[in-house]
């Protein structure tokens, strides 16, 4: 980036202002302002940029132009903590990235392109890029109507994320008796944060003609959203479908990007058709731990069909002891215009075999908006962990196989008391407190508890706030082992740490529970336990103005420290400036006192003395340094 013009280039553009700025040389200066001073003027005076990933750097355009009439020197164009994490990187020209020039020429528009590269995921950051020209305004910041010399620039760090938004383009409805819309985007179930499923009807399209649906693939995060497969995966009926868009089977879009995805429907023969298409993208997974990396495309050209719909999803057989036989039911609902046809009923699963069977395995048919039952047994012969699942197969177009998956509390379960907060409140400062914490194993067979720690990375101060007492003898090498109904009781404490408020750690358990998250994490945090605050120094007069060199008497009683109970038990004063007299001698001037509440001088020669003063408290904090400025006239 070039700071200034080249002496060259400066002496050709006023040579150009001098040609036609006097009456002795024949120039045609019709237009008034044609040759007046340059004036700076920008689209923008903030650039923000939010949520930008850590290795993902983006940037702004910022529109640099001349209004007036001679040309415009660009003597600086740099941001002013030159090692932070904002950067011009030149400007977008028709070429692609070009250099800074030396000057704007009148009624001329640069596109200067700035970067933002967040260092962490949670940085905040503020700077400045500088635009020093030779606009004739002042450069104020702090006023930037007439010459914007100053762009305030902003900056958030976030996590990493592709995040899918699907919007439809088409907002019609089949007509009756289907009277559904033609384009639907269904959410996940769990969390109702991600599309999960784009359903397209094309409702009844007449042999030998065609119609195209389409939606808007949307990237709403601050990385590339990848999605690979866009191809048909099955066809039914006679294959009138086509992907028109995207081109390729994989694609990218960039944050803030989409992709238009359209299907043609143009049948060949009368029937049902039905296709699909399953993509893989690079979204994250959710708050539940549910994978949300499938986005799945579904395409119906509307006929009478079986609309499968089960419940409940998951059966978990809570509460049942080793040697019971208890029955759960499965209601099976045709939602759709066709019969439903199971074929094949199969259950899978149980440590030992037998543990789970069904009443009836038999194929069966649902007509329209009729419901079935399929009655799941479960009879555990031991204390292992029990999963299984019962699958269901029909003439569902689009769910088939239904999967329903089992589940067992002839299991450990871990319950924690308190359930995720240990609390202190109200620590005096620099005190103690200690809280128990009550493990119990609720569940049907033995729970193995193996490892209680309290995350170093998550215990702060030297040494550490938080620790633990009364675990078990020889634990961690001996595990905890709990059978059902047992419970453990150990202790928490707390030692505040004056210079840190509202301390928060971690304790992390390590256990068998299928139940619950391994490891088994419980906040600890300390209320209403504030660190000492830095005093507060104060200079008696902060300015003042005197004839002559008399003594100079400055008084620094008036600090103070917002802490109850906490003073003030030092002052340091010293000289931030002392003048120098016309032939360069500085003042050889000096405080009456360095360590006093009030010190003085006297001054040796006329000019501006600047005098700082810092105080400290009882924990050796240092106050912010406050100045005091004195001008002596002779």
């Amino acid at each position: 980036m070039r700071a200034t013009l080249s002496f060259s280039k400066s002496l050709a553009l006023l040579v150009v202002i001098l040609l036609c700025s006097g009456p002795l040389l024949n120039c045609e200066c019709s237009e008034p302002d044609r040759f007046g001073p340059p004036q700076l003027q920008v689209d923008a005076t903030v650039l923000q940029f939010d949520d930008v990933a850590v290795g993902y750097a983006q940037t702004r355009i910022l529109l640099v132009s001349n209004l007036g009439g001679s040309g415009l020197l660009l003597e600086q164009v740099a941001v002013a903590n030159a090692a932070g994490p904002f950067s011009v990187l030149g400007v977008d020209g028709p070429d692609g990235m070009q250099a800074i020039p030396d000057f704007v020429a009148p009624a001329e528009t640069i596109r200067l392109v700035v970067q933002y590269d967040p260092a962490t995921e949670d940085a905040v950051d503020h700077d400045a890029l500088q635009l020093l020209t030779n606009d004739p305004d002042e450069c104020n910041p702090e006023d930037l109507t007439e010459n914007p010399c100053e762009i305030l620039l902003t900056g958030t760090g976030a996590p990493p994320e592709a995040i899918l938004d699907v919007v439809c383009l088409d907002d019609e409805k089949c007509p009756p008796p289907n009277d559904t819309p033609v384009c639907q985007v269904m959410m996940d179930q769990a969390t109702n944060s991600q599309p999960e499923r784009l359903s397209l009807n094309f409702c009844e399209v007449t042999k030998g003609y065609s119609r195209s649906l389409r939606a808007r693939l949307r990237n709403t995060g601050n990385i590339p959203l990848s999605m690979t497969g866009f191809e048909f995966f099955t066809i039914v009926g006679d294959g009138g479908f086509a992907l028109l868009a995207p081109e390729e089977k994989d694609i990218e879009i960039a944050p803030g990007g989409d992709q238009i995805l359209e299907i043609i429907y143009a049948p060949s023969a009368e029937g049902t058709d039905n296709v699909g298409i399953d993509t893989i993208t690079n979204t994250d997974i959710d708050d539940a731990g549910l994978p949300v990396g499938e986005f799945t495309v579904r395409m119906l050209a509307y006929s009478a069909e079986a609309d499968i719909s089960v419940y409940p999803s998951h059966i978990p057989f809570e509460g049942v002891m080793q040697g019971e036989t208890v029955t759960e039911d499965i209601t099976v609902t045709n939602t759709g215009t066709g019969t439903l046809s199971v074929t094949e009923i199969e259950i899978t699963g149980g440590s030992a075999d037998g543990e789970f069977s069904l009443e009836s395995m038999a194929p069966f048919t649902v007509s329209g908006i009729e419901t079935a039952t399929i009655s799941v047994i479960y009879h555990p012969q031991d204390a292992l962990r029990d999963d299984g699942s019962v699958i269901i197969r029909s003439n569902d177009p689009d769910e088939n196989p239904v999967v329903i998956t089992l589940g067992a509390d002839v299991r450990p379960d871990l319950e924690v008391n308190p359930e995720d907060t240990v609390r202190f409140v109200g620590i005096a400062p620099g005190g103690s407190g200690a809280e128990d914490v009550v493990l119990r194993n609720v569940g049907y067979a033995e729970l193995t508890i193996t490892d209680i720690v309290i995350d170093p990375a998550l215990n702060p101060g030297n040494p550490p706030v938080f620790a633990l007492a009364d675990l078990p003898p020889g634990f961690p090498a001996s595990p905890l082992v709990l059978p059902p109904a047992a419970s453990h009781t150990f202790t928490v404490s707390f030692l505040d740490n004056m210079n840190l408020a509202d301390e928060v750690g971690q304790i992390e358990i390590t256990h068998d529970s299928p139940s619950d998250s391994v490891p088994y994490r419980i906040i600890l945090k300390s209320e209403g336990t504030p660190a000492n605050l830095p005093p507060v120094a104060i200079i008696d007069p902060p300015v003042q103005t005197v004839q002559g060199l008399a003594e100079i008497n400055l008084d620094g009683s008036s600090s103070f420290d917002p802490d109850d109970g906490d003073v003030i038990t030092r002052y340091q004063w010293s000289f931030l400036f002392l003048p120098q007299d016309a032939q360069g001698n500085q003042s050889q001037s000096t405080l009456s006192t360095e360590t006093g509440t009030q010190t003085s001088f006297v001054p040796d020669i006329a000019g501006t003395y600047i005098v700082r003063l810092v105080v400290y408290d009882l924990l050796n904090v240092a106050s912010q340094p406050i100045d005091s400025e004195i001008s002596v006239n002779p």
